[in-house]
């Protein structure tokens, strides 16, 4: 681990603020990471996400991963649904050279401007990309504006952990990951969800990896986001 921590460190010390030079350079490597997040804290939410995941994946579909990375996630899906059209996104070209292997097509794009038109996709899953983004309520509308009516949107984020003893404990980890993969850990009032019967949230690690899914009707935001707008 000190030797994968020392190559984050030089990665973002080379990169500065340039997020898709920052992915470029750690895309050879980027799997170590992402494995080494799974086991610490991440592994729940992920296999929460591919459960639901599961239960909607239908022969045919046509089916998006948002910020796909080196196509982990997009490895996955294939796995349980062979027969569907896949998209692959990320910002990164280098993260994408790293999924050629894969039967899907490949765009260079950002989730917060998806470029594919309306009600394009019948899912959309997201794993450990809103937290990385400016505006993480603007990432999750783009993956509700591109599914169809009967579509589904599943996601999983960096969250932070509810009470003090639960961010003392893990405070060592969110600094890392803040530091080296531009990312945050998303608090209350910034994570894009609603909760209705037609939604869930899932919370795991003391709150510190968030999955949700979510469906075209519900509304994108915070409660005091939904509630301000319903005013409007």
């Amino acid at each position: 681990m000190p030797t994968l921590i020392a190559d984050l460190d030089r990665a973002v010390v080379e990169c500065g603020a340039d997020t898709a030079a920052l992915y470029d350079r750690l895309a050879p490597r980027y799997e170590s990471f992402r494995g080494l997040w799974l086991h610490l804290a991440g592994g729940g939410a992920e296999r929460a996400m591919l459960e639901d995941l599961r239960a909607v994946l239908r022969p045919g579909q046509r089916v998006l991963d948002a910020g796909c990375g080196t196509g982990a996630l997009s490895r996955r899906v294939l796995e349980l649904e062979p027969d569907i059209a896949l998209t692959m996104l990320d910002l990164s070209p280098g993260m994408l050279a790293e999924a050629e292997d894969l039967p899907a097509e490949r765009v260079v794009g950002s989730v917060l401007a998806l470029p594919f038109a309306d009600e394009t996709f019948d899912v959309v899953i997201s794993g450990w990309v809103i937290e990385t983004v400016d505006d993480p309520l603007q990432a999750v509308r783009e993956y509700r504006r591109v599914i169809r009516s009967d579509g589904h949107v599943l996601y999983t984020f960096c969250s932070l952990p509810d009470g003090w003893v639960s961010r003392a404990g893990t405070g060592w980890l969110r600094r890392a990951v803040e530091s080296d993969f531009a990312g945050n850990f998303l608090e209350e009032p910034r994570i894009p969800w609603h909760d209705c019967e037609r939604s869930h949230r899932r919370r795991t690690r003391a709150g510190l990896a968030t999955e949700i899914v979510i469906r075209k009707c519900c509304p994108i935001g915070s409660p005091l986001v939904i509630e301000h707008e319903a005013r409007r």
